[in-house]
């Protein structure tokens, strides 16, 4: 008998690592739903699903949706993340507020909803894309480093809570990155960047991609946070 393709989805799969994630993910044969925000597109073959994770009720009824499409949940990936940055002094309660829900409430919550079917299953993967920022603090980036930080802790927790039920949880921090997130970042803050990696480049989504689909895959791995990040 030919075993089913096991499945997998992934948050935040319109632009950047998660959709390279998707395009992985797709590659090695997972059946792959992956959401956008609406209006937004998905990689061909997987499955799109509209979702905004500012918002509680389309987090749970998105993961419903996906395993209603896929018939079960294996892998859950969440990639979706934004940066409002600017210095604390400057940042507004709106920028703080955003950047928690987005980059840290919404992730825990889209785990919550992806309990009850990997649970059922008794058996799961959850990769969550932190930041290696986290380790080291960006000026201008507390918001985004307490919301990814956050993100690791929490993720060591639930690890911890759900081992028992064989549902592993990690978490991957990429470094600097060459995504449209970086399109932002100016000349001069992009070469004080490379001066700081030791390999001297930026990263590829789709080696951060390589990243979370091993870890997703590993199953003797839970409540670890690798770092992917050019050797800092």
């Amino acid at each position: 008998m030919v075993e089913a393709a096991r499945t997998a989805l992934v948050i935040g799969a319109s632009r950047g690592i998660g959709a390279a994630t998707a395009r992985g993910l797709l590659k090695v044969g997972y059946r792959t739903a992956g959401t956008h925000r609406g209006g937004g597109s998905v990689p061909t073959g997987t499955v799109g699903i509209e979702m905004d994770v500012r918002d509680a009720g389309s987090i749970s009824a998105g993961v419903r949706e996906a395993v209603a499409l896929l018939g079960r949940l294996d892998v859950l990936v969440v990639a979706a993340g934004i940066t409002r940055d600017k210095l604390l002094l400057r940042m507004s309660e709106q920028d703080l507020s955003e950047v928690m829900q987005v980059n840290a409430i919404g992730p825990m919550l889209a785990c919550k909803a992806a309990l009850e079917p990997m649970m059922r299953q008794r058996d799961g993967s959850i990769v969550l894309v932190s930041s290696i920022s986290v380790k080291y603090g960006v000026a201008g980036q507390c918001n985004y480093t307490a919301s990814k930080g956050a993100l690791e802790a929490f993720a060591r927790s639930m690890a911890r809570e759900y081992a028992d039920r064989n549902i592993r949880v990690n978490v991957v921090a990429p470094g600097a990155t060459d995504t449209d997130m970086m399109a932002n970042v100016s000349q001069q803050a992009r070469a004080a960047m490379l001066e700081g990696i030791p390999l001297k480049r930026l990263g590829t989504a789709d080696e951060m991609a390589s990243a979370i689909i091993h870890t997703a895959e590993n199953t003797y791995m839970s409540g670890a946070t690798i770092p992917v990040a050019g050797g800092i």
